[in-house]
């Protein structure tokens, strides 16, 4: 699928809380330049075209706030999920960034969490972070618009165009979502009184009736019931398999995907607009056939869940427990997400397992060596990432020693020897004599590093090399500290400034120029030290 394809939907696909809001009392959606509905009509490439990513930001964070305050911000946006942290690289998100403990618990938060956090400003957070996602999708219609140009124009200059598909059979006509449940009653209009009791009683229930009470409820055998209820799948199974279900099953491979491996029902019954609705040919709600014909998910209580729930509760359980020491609850979301549990589900799931209670320790307690560590800085993605000054020896081919610190955060111990993958193939990590990363030779050149400028590096949660290159910065003293933290947007005060090098070096809260300075000189970063001294 090309860029340009992948933008063929409106902004309510992106934003699934505008599906179920009565947009009649959201006055903040008209937009001059754009229809009416334009949010459920029109393509986002065309609303960008009018309105760009900051405006669209803007409007969403007014919605996250005034509508929606306790819908998490990963709920709002949930394309924010795969967003990369370093590209909602600002002051205000990474002091909330600090405050959650990690990308993931940032997201987790309510609009109305978010502005109950100490020291951080809610309306900027979520208008940098919605900004950061319509500002890809801009650049990606963008890219996918000069190519198709490009192509045109070439097509042109040769005197022909470019090759069009040999016409094959008509595609079914598309299907609006919400006439979906149109389809599902036309399927099973004419069931007869027994299978349609059947139906409400054994196949689309959370407590489906004992078959001998129902036998004796409708005074036949309940062999009879067997049969209807086994003709019943049948039929059921049998209209999946039809090209008229095909909408349907599309929509069930989305929601699938979505769901993770818990979820609680809630998130199913409102996982789209027509879920509310009552089918006529059952006299049940969609979402309780949608529930029915999941795959592999099942209902256990208030949870949906792939498989058998104890089993993922006891797995759980003991992902928490063969923690090295007790996990931050931050920790915990990390390791639950790990099993498959999407990350707007972990916290609710983390607090429903019994028996389980992922302590929190006092901040900084699990990460005190890095963050005390000279060159260390926590990133946007809630990650501690260690900065190398490129010399000529890396150049060259050479180690990389680390600080023991870092080593110790990355999971190194003395005596360790391991491999790790990165974009440019194995590189070898140990800790004999002191610890060391093997030659980026391969990586700097790809990047183009040159002696003087940084790399930073982390590994990431499935144990992969993350290297990050800045060429050295020019400019006054603040613009160089800036870069040697790993910060690259433009501008700002001098107090966004030392805002922003508080949270990288591991302090809470409002930090003053004593307190940065202080926490410079434990860590031993003299060069930050002679730039703001």
């Amino acid at each position: 699928m090309s860029d340009g394809d992948s933008m063929n939907f409106c902004l309510s696909d992106l934003v699934p809380p505008l599906r179920w809001s009565d947009a009649a009392r959201i006055g903040t959606l008209d937009r001059p330049g754009l229809p009416d509905a334009w949010w459920r009509t029109l393509p986002l490439h065309r609303v960008l075209a009018v309105a760009d990513a900051d405006a669209l930001a803007e409007l969403l964070t007014v919605l996250a706030l005034e509508h929606w305050p306790a819908a998490a911000v990963g709920d709002v946006l949930p394309a924010l999920h795969v967003l990369d942290p370093d590209e909602a690289d600002d002051p205000q998100v990474a002091i909330a960034l600090d405050r959650a403990g990690s990308w993931h618990g940032l997201l987790a938060l309510s609009g109305r969490e978010l502005a109950d956090q100490p020291f951080v400003k809610a309306r900027p957070v979520l208008a940098a972070l919605f900004s950061a996602v319509f500002a890809r999708m801009a650049d990606s219609a963008e890219t996918a618009s000069e190519t198709t140009s490009e192509t045109t124009r070439k097509g042109e200059v040769s005197g022909s165009l470019p090759d069009e598909p040999e016409p094959g059979p008509a595609d079914p006509p598309e299907v609006i979502p919400e006439l979906i449940p149109e389809l599902i009653d036309a399927a099973f209009a004419d069931l007869d009184d027994q299978t349609w009791m059947v139906a409400q009683n054994r196949v689309f229930t959370d407590d489906p009736s004992a078959p001998e009470q129902l036998a004796r409820l409708l005074a036949v055998p309940p062999e009879v019931l067997a049969d209807a209820e086994a003709a019943l799948r049948g039929r059921i199974a049998q209209w999946l398999a039809s090209p008229e279900a095909a909408p349907y099953n599309e929509h069930l491979a989305r929601l699938t995907a979505a769901l993770g491996v818990a979820v609680p029902k809630a998130r199913l019954v409102a996982a789209a607009d027509w879920h509310g609705r009552e089918l006529r040919s059952l006299e049940v709600p969609a979402w309780r056939f949608v529930l029915a014909t999941l795959p592999d998910h099942r209902l256990s209580g208030d949870w949906l869940v792939a498989g058998d729930v104890e089993d993922l509760r006891e797995r759980t359980r003991a992902l928490i427990t063969a923690a090295e020491r007790p996990p931050t609850v931050s920790q915990a979301l990390e390791l639950v997400r790990s099993l498959g549990v999407r990350p707007d589900a972990a916290r609710e799931w983390l607090d429903s397992v019994p028996q389980l209670r992922a302590q929190r320790v006092p901040r900084g307690r699990g990460l005190k060596d890095v963050s005390l560590t000279r060159r260390c800085f926590r990133q946007p993605d809630g990650r501690w990432w260690l900065r190398v000054d490129v010399s000529g020896d890396h150049l060259g081919g050479g180690e990389v020693m680390l600080p023991t610190g870092f080593a110790a955060y990355v999971g190194l111990t003395p005596g360790d020897t391991r491999t790790v993958q990165s974009a440019a193939g194995d590189i070898g990590l140990s800790w004999h004599t002191r610890p060391s990363l093997g030659s980026l030779r391969r990586i700097l050149t790809e990047v183009s590093a040159e002696e003087g400028s940084h790399i930073f590096l982390t590994l990431s949660e499935e144990g992969l090399l993350r290297v990050r290159h800045l060429p050295a910065a020019g400019g006054d003293e603040m613009r160089r500290a800036l870069r040697l933290v790993g910060y690259t947007a433009p501008g700002g005060t001098p107090e966004q400034a030392a805002r922003v090098i508080a949270t990288r070096v591991g302090l809470a809260g409002p930090a003053g120029r004593p307190e940065i300075l202080a926490r410079l000189r434990e860590r031993g970063d003299r060069d930050l030290l002679t730039l703001l001294g």
